[in-house]
């Protein structure tokens, strides 16, 4: 099952007694396969009772951030993979995806994160592309 069904599926299993379902509460995808689902319920609250300006701008923290309002339920690979940073935010962060697209995207328009792994065991040199970036950090 890819991953961004594997976390809707968990929220819809949890409810009615789910808030909010992530694979980014414990980090074991990589960066950019980020998946959130959340209720309107949940939102409408962060939305409502978020003062600080952080909270209001990124709802999701607000919510992350209170565990005690929200039931919180994490989505875990099976294996780690969340030393890899597939999202796009920097120069080298381009180069790494644009790399990657270009080497399975014209055999596989449909690929999966499998396929982006199995690449990257095959041209371990890339990893170094982006290695050194570090995530900028919301609402903390």
């Amino acid at each position: 099952m890819i991953h961004r069904d594997r976390v809707i599926q968990t929220y819809f299993d949890h409810q009615p007694q789910c808030d909010y379902v992530s694979n980014a509460l414990e980090r074991t995808y990589p960066r950019g396969m980020d998946t959130e689902v959340f209720s309107f319920e949940s939102l409408s609250k962060a939305y409502s009772d978020a003062i600080a300006q952080p909270d209001q701008e990124h709802v999701t923290p607000f919510i992350l951030h209170r565990p005690e309002r929200f039931n919180l339920i994490p989505v875990l690979n099976s294996e780690n993979h969340s030393h890899h940073r597939w999202t796009v935010d920097t120069q080298e962060d381009f180069e790494l995806i644009k790399r990657i697209l270009e080497a399975v995207y014209p055999q596989k328009p449909n690929c999966t994160m499998e396929d982006c792994l199995n690449l990257l065991k095959e041209h371990p040199e890339w990893q170094k592309i982006n290695a050194h970036v570090e995530q900028e950090k919301y609402g903390e």
